[in-house]
């Protein structure tokens, strides 16, 4: 899925900026080594969390992108070291997922899952289908949430940049869920939001997409997701963040490394910037020392030459040679000194275009996050894991 990394930033800051999570941590394919989302990192970072949870806080899991479904109708999430010619000896199994959250005895578990694959025609994507056989004891929800059934498309949203479930999922947890306006957007009141906004979004556009949800467990109680702020303007309707964008763009051919830093590679762009500093600064040295060598050479006074004095040759030569050879010397420093300036203004555009960027404050990328548990309106939410990946 083209949208499938804003999915998972944006959920990623939905979460942080309205939720009450101890720690998010957030999988997509720019940065780390640690923070790509191979199966490897996937499963090791996840188990690490969980190995921190308690079994009554909330565990919220987010997925966007590609999956597969087998014949037994599990369904199989594709990491981005995924084989496609063996999805299921390289996916890894949702059911294999909910199974980690029984091991630590979790009661409160929500699973989003934005997930889709490319049908035999090619034309569309089709969500996954739900999984079956997985029971759970003593617990207060676990839920999963798909964007569609199996058989229909996940579309995305051009405008946004978001796939329309991520899109109204956003919408909800901001605050346009909390159907009771009491400030808090629980688990039923968002699946219900995005499911009825969904059959108007597809009867407007004349497509079909049905999201659902699938419990595992009795629900005890309902489950507070985020509160509620309905801001001006919403994250899915804000302008998504660009990191090459051709302001940034400018700012790099100008002086290397201020685009960077303006987009959020502070540490980089101050390497880059002080660097090209330093040569700025040495290249205008050299640049005054050719042309007071040069002038030294041009004032430089000799004997007049006479043939019939051989001599005035000779002392011509160490009068005003040493004067160009000093000037010839710094001619080639001069030359070495651009040299680098344009090595270093090469590799400043070599990085902004093909390195990418991996901003941690604007993009989210990678958040571990030790927060103090927080209550709203006299009620104490307990949160322990928001995870987004992309894939």
């Amino acid at each position: 899925m083209k949208t499938a990394k804003n999915d998972a930033l944006g959920m990623t800051k939905i979460l942080f900026s309205y939720g009450s999570y101890n720690r998010i941590q957030t999988l997509v394919q720019e940065g780390s080594v640690s923070s790509i989302p191979t199966k490897f990192n996937i499963l090791t970072q996840l188990e690490s969390v969980l190995e921190e949870t308690n079994p009554d806080d909330l565990f919220v899991f987010y997925f966007s992108g590609h999956g597969v479904v087998d014949y037994n109708d599990k369904v199989y999430l594709l990491p981005e070291d995924a084989n496609p010619q063996k999805p299921f000896e390289t996916g890894i199994a949702v059911e294999h997922l909910i199974e980690l959250t029984r091991k630590f005895n979790l009661k409160r578990v929500v699973f989003f899952i934005d997930a889709c694959r490319n049908p035999e025609d090619g034309k569309e994507e089709v969500g996954r289908k739900y999984l079956e056989g997985t029971s759970f004891k003593d617990s207060e929800i676990v839920s999963v949430f798909y964007s569609t059934k199996v058989g229909y498309s996940s579309f995305e949203d051009p405008k946004s940049g978001y796939g329309i479930y991520t899109k109204y999922l956003i919408y909800g947890l901001e605050g346009r869920a909390d159907s009771n306006f009491n400030g808090e957007v629980t688990y039923s009141e968002l699946s219900n939001y995005v499911i009825q906004s969904m059959k108007d979004w597809t009867k407007e556009n004349q497509k079909l997409q049905k999201p659902y949800t699938k419990e595992y467990a009795e629900k005890a109680e309902d489950t507070i997701l985020t509160y509620a702020v309905n801001p001006e303007t919403s994250l899915a309707d804000a302008p998504l963040f660009n990191p090459y964008n051709p302001t940034y763009a400018f700012r790099s051919f100008l002086i290397p490394g201020w685009g960077q830093y303006a987009r959020g590679q502070e540490e980089k762009g101050k390497i880059y910037m002080s660097i090209f500093a330093l040569g700025v600064l040495y290249a205008g040295y050299q640049y005054n020392q050719f042309r007071s060598d040069k002038h030294a050479y041009e004032s430089a006074i000799g004997i007049p030459p006479n043939p019939r004095i051989a001599e005035t040759v000779v002392l011509n030569y160490f009068l005003i040679e040493p004067h160009r050879q000093q000037m010839e010397t710094s001619r080639t420093n001069l030359s070495h000194a651009l040299t680098a300036l344009l090595f270093i203004w090469s590799a400043n555009v070599f990085d902004f275009y093909l390195l990418g960027p991996n901003p941690k404050e604007k993009s989210g990328v990678f958040l571990d996050l030790d927060l103090e548990n927080q209550g709203y309106m006299g009620i104490n939410r307990v949160g322990k894991l928001g995870y987004a990946i992309r894939f």
